[in-house]
């Protein structure tokens, strides 16, 4: 990669922002466990431990930015209502902020989202349109949506309140392990790497931040790679919630907080999955489980510890899973 540039404080939250984010998720929802897979220990000779974000109250990271987001809202922001698009963990973080703080919210989906997302949104009380094709074109329509009803408009990967909110993950790592040397993150549009990277660059630089990607979702990884934002093809993937294109503002967050990138395919990431529900008997989505097919299927070329794997989305399909059940079979010890 190409020497890190400084952080854009417009798009890189400041340090106390995210410490101001802390003290209100905390409010809601205690620190994710940080809990060792011995498998993985024994496989590859260093300590690697999962840090449990799918055991938050929506099944995810994205509580914390929108959760954040809504508590910075005025009290008349907050009646006027706000609107996001998502892919759908974004969606059910907004739905249970909005609930939270009693604020009208309309979300924007991909008609592909699993239903299971879909659903959990509208029981949080929150309007759901999936009239989009996919997610760029959801994220266009909820943005006019905004502007033509003059409401907050809560992007799913960037805003400083968002991924400072984001960031509370990687405080909380920094009590719960401050030996960690290796960082493996999910990264779709950037807004976990952005915040998790404002804390780690400025309290722990020495730490290791690997942004992790299938191949259908390598918008952020193709760009890094080729100095400038790349348009790339929407493809079907088992990793939904990473899918999207980035613009300047993700590829900045990617050239100051990611020191590499790992790519996963979609056969890896479907074994995965099923091998996460065999041994540890967690339901995983792919967007979730990328960080961890790319530790066992040697797309970390070095790899040294603690090491870290965010492990984030539940909220997958049954269907999707027993497809990956049926395709993996488990495999003779």
């Amino acid at each position: 990669m190409t020497t890190r540039p400084a952080p854009d404080p417009r798009v890189i939250p400041a340090i106390d922002a995210v410490y101001t984010a802390a003290e209100r998720v905390r409010a809601v929802m205690a620190p994710s466990r940080l809990v060792r897979s011995d498998t993985l220990s024994e496989a590859f000779g260093i300590e690697v431990l999962f840090k449990l974000e799918l055991e938050n109250p929506t099944g995810s990271f994205k509580v914390r930015g929108a959760y954040n987001v809504l508590a910075g809202l005025s009290a008349e922001e907050r009646a006027r209502g706000v609107v996001a698009s998502s892919a759908g963990n974004h969606g059910l973080g907004v739905a249970y902020a909005a609930k939270a703080f009693d604020t009208p919210a309309t979300l924007y989906v991909p008609r592909t989202a699993p239903q299971v997302k879909k659903d959990g949104i509208r029981a949080l009380g929150t309007t759901v349109n999936d009239d989009a094709a996919d997610y760029d074109a959801a994220m266009i329509v909820a943005k006019a949506h905004a502007a033509r009803e003059g409401i907050r408009f809560i992007n799913p990967c960037l805003g400083l309140d968002l991924l400072a909110g984001q960031g509370t993950v990687a405080l909380e790592l920094l009590e719960q392990i401050p030996t960690m040397h290796t960082v493996v993150i999910c990264t779709g549009g950037g807004g976990l790497l952005g915040g998790m990277g404002a804390v780690l660059r400025a309290l722990a630089p020495h730490v290791r931040i690997i942004g992790a990607q299938s191949v259908e979702t390598s918008a952020m990884a193709q760009s890094l790679a080729a100095g400038h934002v790349i348009d790339t093809v929407v493809t079907p993937t088992l990793a939904d919630g990473l899918s999207g294109q980035i613009d300047a503002d993700a590829l900045h967050i990617g050239q100051y907080c990611a020191d590499e990138m790992a790519l996963v395919t979609e056969d890896q990431l479907g074994e995965t999955i099923a091998w996460l529900s065999r041994t540890t008997g967690m339901a995983v989505e792919g967007a979730g489980a990328v960080t961890v097919a790319a530790l066992r299927h040697g797309h970390i070329p070095t790899v040294t510890g603690p090491m870290v794997l965010l492990v984030s989305g539940r909220n997958i399909d049954p269907s999707r899973l027993a497809a990956q059940l049926d395709r993996f079979p488990a495999q003779p010890s």
